[in-house]
């Protein structure tokens, strides 16, 4: 099962996924990192932080960086 990493890109900061997890495929991924993202919303939100361009990097075992799922993305707005 590949290893997939996912980094946190918060403009020029990179806060980077050292274990990472084992996931099935990058729609595997994607979907972790979609969760991720909406918790780490939930979060800001309670903390007031500002959402200007936050994102997770999906990344594969060698660091290539596969797929970027933004936080805004994710966001639902009523």
């Amino acid at each position: 099962m590949p290893h997939f990493y996912l980094h946190i890109r918060d403009g020029q900061w990179l806060v980077e996924d050292l274990d990472g997890t084992d996931l099935p495929d990058l729609d595997a991924a994607r979907t972790e990192a979609e969760r991720s993202a909406r918790a780490l919303l939930e979060i800001q939100q309670v903390d007031g932080a500002v959402l200007a361009g936050q994102s997770f990097e999906i990344a594969d075992a060698s660091g290539q960086v596969l797929a970027v799922v933004s936080l805004k993305d994710v966001l639902q707005l009523p």
